[in-house]
């Protein structure tokens, strides 16, 4: 994650130098259309996943788009007790004494997570060559786990907690900020780079903390319709 930080700090400052030079846009599409490889973390729970974002927006104003915006990932991480509210951790504690010496109470598990937005975005569109945008990040998440216990008395316990069931899946509402650059190599196409910071609460019955979660993607994005007036 620092790497990648680094790496779109750089590319910003390069194309500063590029902007300093640049002339107004002369075209704005009405609508523009973006599907990218995309790549999800959430730090504290040692979550990464990979999947796909997409958007579609319609420029209303040269400054201001409306639109909609979701994604897919997938990933595999593990859960332990560390991560567990003092609730989970009580029903726990009648079990404890019967476990063998030293043995860890964790559980691989594989994660599926939808996301869907709706909402404006404010556009900077000064520079010929690159448009800033931010906006924010209010909507829905869905999550579904699905845990792979690695010995009989982890699995045990895991049908304790969650019930006879293998997955587990609950909706959140989550709020954030987003934003990002376009470098418009073209009257219709620019490659965009897009990063979004959320927060949410995924089974709180189950885990201690909420989610600080960060989703980066890139691709190319496309503008089509009219022109927008100035």
């Amino acid at each position: 994650m620092r790497r990648s930080s680094f790496i779109l700090v750089l590319l910003l400052l390069s194309l500063s130098v590029v902007t300093c030079l640049a002339q107004k846009q002369e075209y704005v599409g009405q609508y523009d259309a973006y599907f990218a490889f995309a790549y999800m973390t959430t730090p504290n729970m040692n979550l990464d996943q990979r999947g796909w974002h997409g958007q579609f927006g319609y420029n209303w104003k040269r400054w201001l788009a409306l639109g909609f915006d979701t994604s897919y990932f997938g990933g595999n991480s593990s859960l332990t007790a560390s991560e567990l509210n003092n609730q989970t951790l009580a029903k726990l504690a009648p079990i404890l004494p019967y476990l063998p010496p030293g043995y860890v109470i964790w559980t691989p598990y594989h994660a599926n997570t939808y996301t869907i937005t709706g909402g404006a975005q404010l556009n900077y569109r000064h520079f010929k060559y690159v448009t800033l945008f931010i906006h924010p990040d209010i909507g829905a998440m869905h999550q579904s786990v699905t845990p792979h216990p690695p010995d009989p008395i982890m699995a045990g316990i895991v049908t304790g907690l969650i019930g006879p069931g293998k997955t587990v899946s609950e909706w959140v509402p989550f709020y954030g900020v987003g934003g990002g650059v376009d470098v418009n190599v073209s009257k219709h196409m620019a490659l965009r780079f897009h990063a979004d910071w959320v927060r949410t609460a995924f089974f709180s019955d189950i885990l201690r903390d909420p989610q600080h979660t960060w989703r980066l993607s890139a691709s190319p994005t496309f503008r089509f319709g009219k022109n927008v007036p100035k």
